[in-house]
């Protein structure tokens, strides 16, 4: 029989191994020698030996009377069965707070992780997860394929297609926030194939206030304009595009001809070899003559020297001939 000093220390070694086991990060398992735990006194002062391990359940027959049925189940008895054991009870030291607060801290990030994850979770896409993810809006980008929104414009990711007039996705362009779609500043170039400069009154090629292309100015003016030989004279711009004229149409002075789309001939010329030869600057029944001025075709039995002096356009009879 072991001594109460013995027993004492025993017991020590044993409260010391359960503080160790529930200090953060450890967790140690215990497996105690069952034959080595003293022997209690029965009542009637005769020993008390447990039951072998496996056979806890089976009624002690000392004359002492003890009718446990349970075997011994004090706080320093451990899982008899060691590692493998399919017991239903762990040891007081697995199954101590200490042991459930270690496994929830170490299965739970550290302040310092959880910061860090947050951060990369917010932060702007790295070039691999943009790649993989699709980049945020205001990334830069070749292709709607690399960005999350699946738009891509004037090289940033947009938040939508951003292909209406004069819109666009660039801070540069609209002096908004790369990525988000608005409209252009007034008076910036517009996009190619819109807003097409349009003379003299038309589009001027840039947008204006409000994502819309830029109108040539009522103050602006428009030349005349010159059709065959009849003359609109110069007017002033609608500032909606069109041209006011500053008068009715009327036909080029001397009976001359258009020379242009904005203005009249002012002078006529004879080219070729008679009686083929060609009048040039004249209206329409007229022809240069050797002044030069433009004179009205013959009628028939005219004398003439070319078919353009003719009003049926055939001269016949040589050099001179006449109209026929």
């Amino acid at each position: 029989m072991r001594t109460k000093r013995s027993i004492k220390w025993s017991l020590v070694v044993a409260a010391a191994t359960v503080a160790v086991a529930a200090m953060p990060g450890c967790e140690l398992l215990v497996d105690f020698d069952r034959s080595k735990i003293p022997e209690e006194g029965g009542l009637d002062g005769t020993t008390e030996q447990d039951s072998p391990s496996g056979n806890d359940a089976t009624q002690d027959t000392s004359s002492g009377g003890d009718t446990s049925t349970g075997g011994d189940t004090s706080t320093a008895d451990v899982n008899e069965a060691g590692t493998g054991d399919t017991g239903t009870t762990d040891s007081p030291v697995e199954g101590s707070t200490a042991d459930s607060a270690q496994e929830s801290s170490t299965d739970s990030s550290t302040p310092v992780e959880a910061a860090a994850e947050s951060g990369a979770e917010t932060g702007p896409d790295s070039a691999a997860e943009a790649a993989v993810e699709g980049g945020s809006n205001g990334a830069t980008c070749s292709t709607g394929t690399t960005c999350g929104s699946g738009f891509c414009a004037n090289g940033f990711c947009c938040n939508v297609a951003c292909t209406g007039t004069c819109m666009a996705c660039s801070a540069a362009l609209t002096g908004g926030t790369s990525g988000t779609c608005s409209t252009i500043t007034a008076g910036t170039a517009a996009p190619a194939g819109q807003c097409t400069a349009a003379p003299p009154c038309g589009f001027t090629g840039s947008c204006a206030t409000g994502g819309v292309c830029a109108e040539t100015a009522s103050t602006s003016t428009c030349p005349a304009s010159c059709t065959v030989s009849s003359l609109t004279p110069a007017g002033n711009c609608s500032g909606t595009g069109t041209c006011t004229p500053g008068g009715s149409a009327a036909a080029c002075a001397n009976n001359f001809a258009c020379t242009s789309s904005t203005a009249c001939a002012t002078t006529c010329s004879v080219t070729g070899t008679a009686p083929t030869a060609t009048s040039v600057g004249c209206a329409t029944g007229f022809w240069c003559n050797a002044t030069p001025a433009c004179v009205a075709t013959g009628a028939m039995n005219t004398a003439c020297n070319n078919n353009f002096e003719c009003t049926n356009g055939m001269c016949t009879g040589g050099t001179p001939g006449t109209c026929n």
